[in-house]
């Protein structure tokens, strides 16, 4: 089985883009956590727009719930320039996130496209 994520750092455009799909386990979660935080520490999150394209996200494991809470956090507390999601297309995994969300003060804004995303990221 492939990675459920990636990451692409367009240093050109001031872009941090991430990309998550599938069915993330408690596991899956912590290695994503770990190598997101080892790349936002090799750059000056403040520079860069960060687009989180979670279309591909399928409904999550309920231990996962949390930790998608913590990743909220964390993209907020990295400071990025702005924060941008591209909301999943599973109506399960949209309702997972806007429940997280309604728990934390989150700064960034959900959109429904990459064409949205890229457009509010200026």
């Amino acid at each position: 089985m492939g990675k459920l994520y990636c990451f692409e750092l367009d240093e050109e455009k001031g872009i941090f883009f991430v990309k998550v799909g599938g069915f993330f386990k408690e596991e899956d979660a912590k290695i994503y956590l770990s190598e997101f935080q080892t790349i936002v520490n090799t750059i000056n999150p403040s520079r860069y727009k960060l687009i989180i394209d979670g279309r591909g996200q399928e409904e999550v494991a309920s231990q996962v719930v949390d930790d998608i809470t913590f990743v909220l956090k964390l993209y907020s507390m990295a400071n990025f320039k702005k924060i941008i999601i591209i909301n999943p297309s599973s109506s399960t995994s949209r309702m997972q996130v806007e429940n997280c969300v309604r728990n934390i003060i989150f700064p960034g804004i959900f959109v429904d496209s990459i064409e949205e995303a890229y457009s509010s990221a200026g």
